[in-house]
């Protein structure tokens, strides 16, 4: 017998019983499903991307020190670059598109610099494809993707100067995987201030 209940039906009935789910899918099937979620009267917050020909969903739900390493990294890199001109600090609700590995997905922070390079989607937000600036807070569910195959397409995108990871769960949080050119060492800044260890995170 076919199964003909849609991989949004399924994601939602799986998501009951696991942390995450893979699904394998086509790109087109991965935005059919983003559409679907979106048009829920009553959404709840869901996580869901593609990489490496699957759809990887799971709810939306971070820790307390994830949300608050998140905000610390984003309100230290909008005071850092506030009078920068065109330089935007955005958060995890804009999608990332990696046309030469065919990879989307929401990274905790990112930074536009000049105008943005747009991936369009008929009747849809846009996806951004010009980042210059990535930052992941892992998480042991995304751990192995974020420094595996997410790692790799984002090296791919021309635009990308910076790519950090953070930890945290451990002592030294803080990782630079990816530098194309270092801007006043503000990412050493970030390291003292957002991710000291104070005994409170």
């Amino acid at each position: 017998m076919v199964d003909t209940t849609s991989l949004a039906e399924q994601l939602r009935e799986r998501l009951q019983q696991e942390p995450v789910v893979f699904i394998d899918a086509s790109l087109d099937e991965y935005w059919t499903v983003l559409d679907e979620f979106g048009e829920e009267s009553f959404p709840m917050e869901h996580d869901i991307e593609y990489i490496n020909g699957q759809i990887r969903a799971q709810v939306g739900m971070a820790s307390d020190k994830h949300e608050t390493i998140v905000l610390n990294i984003g309100a230290l890199l909008r005071t850092t670059f506030y009078d920068v001109p065109d330089v935007r600090v955005m958060g995890s609700n804009k999608t990332v598109y990696v046309a030469a590995c065919e990879m989307a997905v929401k990274p905790d922070v990112l930074v536009m610099k000049g105008e943005s390079v747009l991936f369009p989607r008929k009747s849809q937000e846009p996806s951004i494809t010009s980042p210059c600036l990535l930052v992941e807070v892992h998480s042991d569910l995304t751990r192995q993707e974020d420094i595996g195959a997410k790692l790799r397409c984002y090296k791919r995108l021309e635009s990308v100067q910076h790519i950090v990871y953070i930890e945290q769960y451990q002592r030294v949080r803080f990782k630079l995987l990816h530098d194309e050119s270092i801007i006043n060492n503000w990412w050493l800044t970030a390291s003292k201030l957002a991710f000291r260890d104070d005994g409170n995170q």
